[in-house]
């Protein structure tokens, strides 16, 4: 998908090249064919990626697994692709936070809401396997939310983001 992803990328650069070179009424070079020798330049604009074989390993059984990743990477993408896709084999442990409930929301749904003193609590007794803070308010996950799904037999799923500057 990505040396597709990266020719097609390669393509529609030389079709924008070629619109402009319409306007200023110049006139197109024609390759028939690529390979050749004189005309390799074009094909190493192409930067097409070389094939990795892949080779399927022996199954193992992970109870928790961690996408770390900055922001906007596809974490969430890949968690929620693979619950909606496995639902019998993944989950994702609700997280708590500290700020105020939504209108909309309802605590143990989308998240447990816990006071800051409890969480600091909590926190200093290690019952969080990571928190941290955004715009505010504490947010993390509790041990005991992964152990739950550990006992329904799936895979609990993190999509967690590095906080910077510590």
């Amino acid at each position: 998908m990505q040396e597709t992803r990266t020719v097609c990328l390669a393509m529609e650069r030389a079709k924008q090249e070629q619109a402009e070179q319409k306007w200023w009424n110049k006139r197109k070079k024609h390759y028939r064919d690529k390979y050749l020798a004189k005309h390799n330049a074009v094909f190493d604009q192409l930067d097409v990626v070389t094939y990795k074989e892949v080779a399927r390993i022996q199954d193992f059984r992970r109870k928790t697994l961690v996408l770390l990743g900055a922001h906007g990477v596809g974490r969430r993408h890949i968690k929620n692709s693979l619950i909606t896709s496995h639902p019998d084999k993944f989950a994702y442990p609700i997280p708590h936070t500290t700020r105020a409930p939504k209108r909309d929301e309802e605590d143990g749904r989308s998240y447990h809401f816990v006071s800051h003193d409890q969480m600091m609590h909590d926190i200093s007794n290690n019952e969080y396997l990571e928190y941290g803070t955004h715009e505010d308010a504490m947010y993390g996950t509790k041990l005991e939310t992964i152990r739950n799904i550990h006992r329904q037999g799936k895979v609990a799923i993190l999509d967690v983001e590095p906080q910077v500057g510590f």
